[in-house]
C-alpha cells in the first residue's frame, strides 16, 4: 500500500544557458514525485514540464496543481501493483501522468528486484549506449570548435539546433569539416511551410534526419498541407512535440507525415505507452531513438536504458550529466567513458545500469539541496 507520497519542486542551476528556436533554459526546474509503500520500499517518477509552454502545452506550474489537487491525492492508500486511471491519458497531461506512472513503475520493480525497463518492455538491456550531444543555438563562429570538442572526446553523433535564420550556415560548416560525422538538426517548429526551400535545401548534407521543422498546428492540418503541395523532401522527417501519445503516432505513420520518432517518456505519457509506442515503430518500419529534455538523471537514466534496447535508429540526447549540472539527482549521475575502439577513432560510451527499479539511488541530500518547495501526504 503507498502510504507516503512527496511532490518536490527542484531547481537545477545549469552551466549554461541552453537555447533553440523556441526558447532557453538557464536554470532547470523540474517536479519529482516520490511514493513509499508501508515495508520502505520507494520509487521516484520525474515530471520534465517547462516553466514556459515553449515545448508543450504544459508547464511546471499546470502540472503540480494537477498532481497537487487530483492525481497523487487519490494514489494515497492505493495497493502498489494499481494501475493509473486510462482517462488521465486522455487530459492533455502526459508528462504529469508519465512522473506518476514511472515513480509506480519503479516502486513496484524495486519491490520485485527488477529493472523497471526490462521488466516493461520485457527485453534485456545492452550493457553500454553511445553519446550523443545536442549544441543549442550557439553564436555561429563557436560552433565548428565546439563540434571538435565533442567529436575529439569521442561523440559519434551530434544534433545542430537550427532555424530559418541561419539554419543552412550551420550545417554547411559543421559538414565541411566533419563530413562522415552522423549529424542531425532540430529546427523545434521554427520554419514555416513557405520556407519549405530551406528545409529542401539542407538534404545535400547528408542529414541522418531533419526534426520537427515545420510549425504545425495540428496533424491534421499538416496532412492537409502535404497532400495538396509539391513536397520534395528527401530528408528523413524526425517528429518530436508533433507525437503526443500513441495515437498520434499511428495517425502520422498512416498519412505519412514522419519516417523516424524521436522517442521521450515524459511526452508520451509514461512508460508503458512508451513500449507501445516502440512495438508499433517496430511493426511499421519506422525508425526510433531516444531523446531527452535537459532533465535530471532520474529521468534520463530511463531513456539511457530505452537506447540500450539495441535497435535505435541512432545514439540517443544522452550525455553526461555533468555536461549541464554541477550536481545531479542520482548516485551515480550519467558519466561517459571514452573507449578506443581503433587507433584513429574514440568513441564515448555511458554504462547502462540494470538494478532494481531505476537502477541507481536517488541522491536524498541533492533532491532535498536543490529542492525549493515540496507538498507531502500520509496515511
Amino acid at each position: 500500500m503507498i502510504t507516503n507520497i512527496t511532490l518536490y519542486h527542484v531547481q537545477l542551476p545549469m552551466k549554461f544557458t541552453f537555447k533553440t528556436a523556441k526558447g532557453e533554459v538557464s536554470v532547470r526546474d523540474t517536479l519529482i514525485v516520490r511514493l513509499e509503500d508501508e515495508a520502505g520500499y520507494v520509487g521516484y517518477g520525474e515530471c520534465v514540464a517547462f516553466v514556459d509552454p515553449f515545448y508543450t502545452k504544459e508547464t511546471l506550474a499546470s502540472c503540480w496543481d494537477t498532481l497537487c489537487t487530483r492525481y497523487l491525492p487519490n494514489l494515497l492508500g492505493q495497493e502498489t501493483t494499481t494501475t493509473l486511471p486510462q482517462q488521465w491519458l486522455m487530459e492533455g497531461m502526459p508528462m504529469t501522468v508519465a512522473s506518476v506512472e514511472n515513480a509506480l513503475l519503479h516502486l513496484q520493480c524495486h519491490r520485485l528486484g527488477v529493472n523497471t525497463v526490462e521488466y516493461v518492455l520485457q527485453q534485456s538491456l545492452l550493457p553500454t549506449v553511445p553519446t550523443g550531444i545536442v549544441i543549442g543555438d550557439v553564436p555561429l563562429d563557436t560552433l565548428v570548435d565546439a563540434v571538435s570538442g565533442y567529436v575529439s572526446q569521442g561523440c559519434q553523433r551530434i544534433k545542430l539546433k537550427v532555424s530559418p535564420k541561419d539554419g543552412y550556415e550551420r550545417v554547411q560548416r559543421v559538414r565541411s569539416v566533419y563530413p562522415d560525422l552522423t549529424l542531425a538538426v532540430d529546427a523545434n517548429q521554427s520554419y514555416t511551410y513557405e520556407d519549405r526551400d530551406k528545409v529542401q535545401a539542407l538534404q545535400g548534407f547528408h542529414l541522418a534526419c531533419i526534426e520537427e521543422p515545420f510549425q504545425i498546428q495540428s496533424l491534421k492540418m499538416y496532412h492537409q498541407y502535404k497532400s495538396t503541395h509539391e513536397w520534395g523532401i528527401m530528408t528523413p522527417i524526425c517528429l518530436d512535440e508533433s507525437i503526443l501519445g500513441y495515437d498520434d503516432l499511428v495517425y502520422a505513420h498512416r498519412h505519412g507525415l514522419l519516417d523516424v520518432l524521436n522517442v521521450k517518456v515524459g511526452r508520451l505519457g509514461g512508460l508503458r505507452e512508451t513500449a507501445k509506442v516502440i512495438q508499433y515503430c517496430r511493426d511499421h518500419g519506422i525508425q526510433y531513438w531516444i531523446g531527452s529534455m535537459v532533465e535530471s538523471s532520474i529521468s534520463k537514466w530511463m531513456h539511457v536504458q530505452l537506447a540500450a534496447l539495441g535497435d535505435a535508429y541512432m545514439p540517443g540526447d544522452l550525455s553526461d550529466s555533468l555536461r549541464y549540472f554541477e550536481r545531479d539527482l542520482t548516485r551515480p549521475p550519467i558519466i561517459s567513458t571514452i573507449k578506443n575502439c581503433s587507433t584513429e577513432r574514440l568513441s564515448q560510451f555511458v554504462e547502462v545500469p540494470n538494478g532494481a527499479g531505476l537502477g541507481v539511488d536517488v541522491d536524498i541530500e541533492a533532491l532535498e539541496t536543490y529542492c525549493i518547495h515540496k507538498k507531502l501526504w500520509h496515511l
